[in-house]
């Protein structure tokens, strides 16, 4: 009768396949965040002096300086694909939130009102901005770019490319609380 010895090598005790993924997702927003911030644009940071503005609808608004609430203020354009996702959820925040867009490099008045009436986007203020001279007088180059400004005028976050709803909203939140 021959031996048959047990196998002596130990099994490597592993996570669980929830664990190991939860892991890795971490990981991956880590080095995605990472990247992000590294290639970023330099946007603004600190106080940002009142800009008076005009609407396509020929609104006075101002970009910065001291205001009731937080305010974000959106850059995109009529060509950029990232923004057609984003800005039909921005139009749901109009009413609750301080949200002024900016299109940058789209052409004149007329054809950014078109893109908004063939889009829905209407509920949207629209400040036109086809040189990109508002743009680059604050260091945004890229779209979509979210400047975030607390009461002071003070840009408290930035971001660029794709965001989320309830990213935006958390931080609006965040701005209002105090």
């Amino acid at each position: 009768m021959a031996d048959n010895p047990e196998p002596t090598t130990e099994r490597k005790r592993r996570l669980p396949r929830w664990a190991r993924w939860t892991l890795e997702g971490l990981v991956f927003i880590a080095i995605l965040l990472a990247v992000q911030a590294w290639m970023g644009p330099d946007l603004p940071e600190g106080q940002i002096p009142g800009m008076a503005v005009e609407t396509i609808e020929g609104e006075e608004l101002t970009l910065g300086g001291p205001s009731d609430e937080p305010t974000v203020v959106v850059f995109w354009a009529t060509w950029c694909p990232y923004c057609d996702l984003e800005l039909p959820w921005l139009t749901d925040m109009v009413e609750d939130h301080r949200v002024i867009t900016v299109a940058m490099q789209s052409g004149d008045a007329a054809t950014v009102r078109a893109h908004m009436r063939e889009n829905d986007l209407e509920a949207l203020p629209v400040v036109n901005d086809p040189e990109a001279r508002i743009a680059s007088s604050l260091g945004v180059s890229v779209t979509p770019t979210f400047l975030f400004f607390d009461r002071t005028g003070r840009v408290a976050y930035s971001t660029t490319g794709l965001t989320s709803p309830w990213g935006v909203r958390l931080r609006l939140w965040w701005l209002g609380r105090g």
